[in-house]
This record gives C-alpha cells, sequence and structure tokens, in this order.
C-alpha cells in the first residue's frame, strides 16, 4: 500500500500528454492550450481615446479650442492637431498626431465652432499604445485551460485556431449485480446507479468526454468482451466496482487479460482504499472503489490528475488554508482522509464545513461537496475556528 504522494508521483509519470491538434476558438472552451501565445503586436496597437470628448494638446493653455474635425473609431485621422485646437474623439478612435489629451465632453462647452473648457486637469484619458502589452510578450502559457476571458483574448489577437489538446476519451463500465437504472424501481436487494452519473458529470466538468459508459453488472467475460471493443476508442478506461478483492472483484484479472501494466493496486487514503492504476502504451485504467463517496474522492484526488497530465494541463493541486466553521466528528485513522466538504462565504469571510459522512455508500452527504478536507493518518479533529488545510475544488 502506498501513500497519495507516491501514486500521484506514478500517474504523473505514467501518463504523456496527447498529440495537440489546431480547433476553432469556438471548440476550445475548457480544452487546454498547448503552445505559447505571445503579442504578434503593441496592445493597443495606436494611442486611442478612453472617452467621448475633444483631442487637444496636455500643454496648450488656449481659453477655446477650434474644432478642426472629428474621428470616429476605425478611422484613421488624416489631419494634426496644433496650437488652440482640437478634435472631435469617440472612445476607441485613434489620437491624431499633435494631440496629448483628450478633455471629457462633460467639462467643455461647445459653441460656434469652439469649444471652451469648463476644467482642466493632467489627466489624458489616452490608452497609450503599448499600455497593455508589447509586441513579444508572452500572454498565454502553453498547459492553460481556456475560458471564455482567454478565448476572447485569442480572438483579438487574430490566433483563431491554436493548438490545444483533443478532448480525453473515457470508456467508463459500471459493475454490479446490484445496480439498477435511475429511472427504474428497484426490487429486493437493489439499488440505483448513481456512478453512472456522477462520473459523467466529473470527467465533464474535468475537461474529457465519455466515449462509452455501461452497466456490465458482474460479468466477467461481458466486460472483458466490451472493453476490447472499446480498446481503439479510449485513452482512459474507469471501471466502478471490481478494485477490492472479493469473488466478484475481478479488475486486475481483466487488466491482465486486456495486458495493461498495474502499477498500484492500494492507497494509504480514506476513503478510496482498493483504487488500482495501470497503463498500456499510451492509455490509462482505473479500478475505482464501487461506493459512491469513494468515487468522488478517487476521481477529484487521482483521476482528475491522470485527465490533466493527458491533457498536458496544469495539476489542479493548491490547497489552502481556511478557517474551520464547525467541529465536526472524525476519528483518527490509519489512512490519510480526505473529508467531502462545503467552503463558503460567512459574514464576509470565506469558511469550510466538514459535510455529513456516514458512510462511503452515502450519497446524502455530498450534495454541496466543493472541497476536501485532507487529514493526516492518525490526526486529531480539528476544532471550530482553526485554520484548515482545503482542497478547493470549485471556487466558491
Amino acid at each position: 500500500m502506498i501513500s497519495l504522494a507516491e501514486a500521484r508521483s506514478l500517474i504523473a509519470e505514467k501518463i504523456s500528454p496527447l498529440p495537440a491538434q489546431p480547433a476553432s476558438l469556438a471548440m476550445e472552451l475548457s480544452r487546454v492550450l498547448r503552445e505559447d501565445i505571445r503579442a504578434s503586436e503593441d496592445m493597443p496597437a495606436f494611442d486611442r481615446s478612453a472617452m467621448d470628448g475633444y483631442a487637444i494638446g496636455l500643454d496648450d493653455d488656449s481659453k477655446q479650442f477650434q474644432i478642426v474635425g472629428e474621428i470616429q473609431p476605425g478611422a484613421a485621422p488624416k489631419f494634426k492637431i496644433s496650437h488652440g485646437e482640437c478634435a472631435r474623439i469617440f472612445t476607441g478612435a485613434q489620437i491624431p498626431d499633435g494631440a496629448t489629451q483628450v478633455l471629457v465632453q462633460e467639462n467643455v462647452r461647445a459653441e460656434g465652432g469652439y469649444i471652451i473648457p469648463s476644467q482642466r486637469a493632467r489627466t489624458t484619458h489616452i490608452r497609450k499604445r503599448g499600455e497593455d502589452a508589447r509586441k513579444g510578450d508572452l500572454l498565454l502559457s502553453s498547459g492553460t485551460r481556456l475560458g471564455p476571458g482567454e478565448l476572447a483574448l485569442l480572438a483579438c489577437l487574430g490566433v483563431t485556431a491554436p493548438k490545444v489538446s483533443p478532448p480525453v476519451r473515457v470508456a467508463h463500465f459500471v459493475t454490479g449485480n446490484e445496480l439498477v437504472e435511475p429511472s427504474a424501481k428497484p426490487g429486493p436487494g437493489q439499488i440505483r446507479d448513481s456512478n453512472s452519473t456522477l462520473v459523467a458529470g466529473l470527467i465533464r466538468q474535468f475537461g474529457g468526454e465519455i466515449a462509452r459508459q455501461e452497466n456490465v453488472a458482474d460479468h466477467f467475460d461481458q466486460l472483458l468482451q466490451k472493453a476490447r471493443d472499446s480498446e481503439d476508442n479510449f485513452d482512459l478506461m474507469l471501471v466502478s466496482g471490481g478494485a477490492s478483492v472479493g469473488d466478484y472483484d475481478f479488475g486486475r484479472k481483466l487488466l491482465r487479460e486486456l495486458g495493461f501494466e498495474v502499477h498500484f493496486e492500494q492507497i494509504n487514503l480514506r476513503p478510496g482504499k482498493p483504487l488500482v492504476f495501470a497503463t498500456r502504451e499510451s492509455q490509462a485504467a482505473f479500478i475505482v472503489p464501487g461506493n459512491p463517496v469513494s468515487h468522488f474522492v478517487t476521481l477529484h484526488v487521482a483521476v482528475r490528475l491522470a485527465l490533466e497530465r493527458f491533457a498536458g494541463a496544469k495539476a489542479a493541486w493548491s490547497p489552502v488554508k481556511i478557517r474551520l466553521a464547525q467541529h465536526f466528528n472524525h476519528r483518527p485513522d490509519a489512512r490519510e482522509t480526505f473529508w467531502p466538504a462545503r467552503a463558503e462565504i460567512q459574514n464576509g469571510e470565506l469558511v469550510v464545513r466538514a459535510l455529513r459522512w456516514q458512510s462511503s455508500g452515502d450519497m446524502t452527504g455530498l450534495t454541496g461537496a466543493n472541497a476536501l478536507l485532507p487529514l493526516g493518518a492518525n490526526t486529531e479533529a480539528p476544532k471550530t475556528g482553526d485554520a484548515v488545510p482545503v482542497l478547493l475544488l470549485e471556487v466558491p
């Protein structure tokens, strides 16, 4: 049995990024950039007005200014501003030669082709060429996950087909004779399958896509055949259940039959101890313990890293210290524990609260979970008001 840190090190070592490919901006939300993007020109490319008003010389102390022209956005001025002159200008328009200040229109009075300032200050209201970025500046680095702001910047730069990671294709097989579809009424001894919904949601959230998802009960030959049928159509295979050592826990046997090399079979982790990780050439596989809370935790602390490695993304692993809002009933355990939690704003302060956790099969405790509380092996429960390390899964 290895530590979570050792497990994450093995995952990072054994998985390589998928080949990058160009894609259109419309298809790139949440994709990972695989090239550095630099400014191809100064930004802004020219001095431009930050306000509607009149362009004049900053040091021109004339009492009134003759209006000699008008400049709209998108037009290049064909005249120069001299002493005692000004030009009507609009936000975003190019500053004409000779002008070094824009008087906002609220601070002038226009009369008979002239303006008379009602007040003057040294504020220029001009966005200078290159004040945002200079030609050659690094604006986006490889490994950045592209959100709306990053996509807008790429559009501004004219980069319409940058190299990005393709979506990580995930094949997910759910085992368990007791499972029925969520829409079905469970019979005696049966429960509804929640892991398929949980996995599909988290895989999409992490930037992957479900290429195949099926329930195959506890039938080894059927699972083996379905996995073989999908061999060329996944980058990552997940099997829910079959990670332990019971008579119907045949995850390791499946991996051996498929030619995968197993790198670890247990982690000193609670919940999620019987997590199995394996690779076969460029593909990877996890056998995930079947309980929903074990799924939730292992998907965040291990499977997510695999998806990030395939995508060439920076690992989203940065615990922060947050005040604990309320004591919770944690008993020291020999395993490192990741307790589902809720981080939220309370009285203007970010605090964290442990969620109810009765067992690894208790789905009710995951409602509202947006964080995990790491608790070291054999450590006592923190007290109300303590600053505790928190792994944020989403920003509150």
